[in-house]
């Protein structure tokens, strides 16, 4: 290994815009394995117009959310979803069976009508 004398200047290339810098440019990656010019790191990513990576997670989220079917308890009020070939008989909460599916309008509407003449 040879010795850099005090004088000279260090250049250091930037793993990130490959460009080469004195050594008082460079910076220490935050993953403390790099090294980074000062413009790189004080530059702030680009943000398009377009939605972030996260944008497919609604349509994972109501995926999910179809797969479940939602439970009232009469007697405590606690509101619950399960999955739909599971067959619910008493309130995890509070251990009654006066649990309840909740649904759509229409098929609430449905089994009022079915349940008026009792």
């Amino acid at each position: 290994m040879r010795a850099i004398e005090k004088n000279t200047d260090v250049r250091i290339k930037c793993f990130k815009c490959g460009n080469e810098y004195s050594m008082d440019m460079m910076r220490m990656y935050p993953n403390g394995k790099n090294l980074i010019c000062k413009s790189c790191l004080e530059r702030k990513p680009i943000q398009t117009q377009q939605q972030p990576k996260s944008a497919p997670e609604p349509k994972a989220q109501k995926q999910e959310e179809s797969q479940l079917k939602e439970y009232f308890c009469k007697e405590c009020r606690y509101n619950f979803k399960r999955a739909k070939h599971l067959a619910i008989s008493a309130c995890p909460y509070c251990g009654s069976g006066s649990v309840i599916s909740k649904g759509s309008t229409a098929r609430i509407i449905a089994d009022a009508a079915r349940m008026k003449g009792d």
